[in-house]
């Protein structure tokens, strides 16, 4: 039986069902077709990334496999709903076991109409283009900053990770960061802290009293496909020692 989760609730949890098993929909890549005056043919560009995707889950409830009435399942999914409205949530489904998606309901007004006549509703989301690996979750650490470090990605597609640079020394220092050659640098100011540099927020940034303290717009590149060469260090010197380089990967695909 297929299921789905929506904010960490699952339809199941609720005694609804799946009645109609929804379309594997892949996003589309974002381009354009222009008109050139005198010129045979479009042109078309490429705006380097993919479309949001949009799709729909029929659910139903039966009220002879739960001790809940009518009412009360059309309430309890309402309260479930209601809330997650007008923003992205965690989304996964039982068609794509180990992944999770970003999605947002665009239609409770219809669900809550259809729920408290029928029991049942067509909930219709957009989600961003990627699925993302959930062990592409946890963190990787490298603790030299020799040439040795390897971190593969085992997707066909880039993935946007967020790379944490652990400091605890409390000198002014300089540190590099180099992936697939490609190098930035910061100083680390006299903090023992955690450095963010992260690619999916487009951020660079430390946390002091729990708030985000930005440090500019650096960033490192993403993770390519197959091997990604990763070194650091401090001072010109191969960092070891009290400070470490960890990187939640963010694996992700179509």
């Amino acid at each position: 039986m297929h299921d789905f989760t929506f904010n960490g609730v699952s339809l199941r949890s609720l005694g609804g069902r799946i009645a109609e098993a929804p379309f594997h929909t892949v996003a589309s890549r974002d381009v354009e077709q222009v008109k050139i005056y005198g010129q045979s043919g479009d042109e078309v560009i490429d705006n380097q990334s993919y479309n949001n995707v949009s799709f729909s889950v029929k659910i139903a409830f039966i009220t002879y496999k739960t001790a809940m009435t009518a009412n009360d399942i059309a309430r309890a999914v309402i309260d479930w709903l209601a809330p997650l409205q007008g923003a992205y949530y965690s989304y996964t489904d039982s068609w794509n076991d180990g992944y999770f998606t970003k999605a947002r309901l665009t239609n409770f007004d219809e669900v809550k109409r259809e729920l408290r006549t029928l029991l049942t509703a067509t909930l219709k989301f957009s989600r961003v283009p990627y699925w993302y690996s959930n062990s592409g979750l946890t963190p990787v650490e490298f603790v030299n900053g020799n040439a040795d470090n390897v971190l593969h990605n085992p997707e066909s597609y880039d993935a946007e990770p967020i790379y944490q640079f652990i400091y605890s020394r409390g000198f002014d220092e300089t540190v590099n960061i180099i992936v697939n050659n490609q190098t930035v640098s910061f100083t680390t100011g006299l903090l023992a802290t955690v450095f963010y540099l992260d690619n999916t927020a487009k951020q660079f940034y430390r946390v002091e009293n729990g708030s985000k303290v930005y440090l500019g717009n650096q960033l490192l590149p993403n993770l390519q496909l197959g091997d990604n060469t990763i070194k650091f260090y401090l001072n010109g010197y191969i960092a070891s020692g009290s400070f470490s380089l960890k990187v939640i990967p963010n694996w992700r695909r179509l």
